[in-house]
């Protein structure tokens, strides 16, 4: 696993896409806290595969319910919104997966 800075580097902004869903990215302040939440390793490309969502859903929505905010005074169930979305839409439409990698 990356230490903290080599972390941030490797995620200063990080998009996520499915076939589903618009793109959606972040940046390395949030980059963390979703892999976290989701249970991924830091990696700069990875993947939340089809029987993932429902776990993956769970956790976002969990962490979203939690009244933090983690910069600009933006609520964290705001900026977790997007990829609660590209989930839902991901496993309605029955994708295999969801991917992300780092933008350069």
């Amino acid at each position: 696993m990356a230490n903290k800075n080599e972390y941030l580097i490797l995620f200063m902004i990080t998009q996520f896409s499915c076939s589903s869903s618009p793109t959606f990215i972040v940046t390395k302040d949030l980059a963390p806290i979703i892999f976290k939440t989701i249970g991924k390793e830091a990696q700069s490309e990875g993947i939340i595969l089809n029987c993932e969502f429902d776990t993956s859903l769970h956790s976002l929505k969990k962490k979203a319910k939690l009244a933090i905010q983690i910069s600009n005074d933006i609520p964290l169930s705001t900026r977790l919104y997007p990829l609660i979305q590209m989930i839902e839409a991901a496993k309605s439409s029955n994708d295999k997966f969801i991917l992300w990698k780092p933008l350069r």
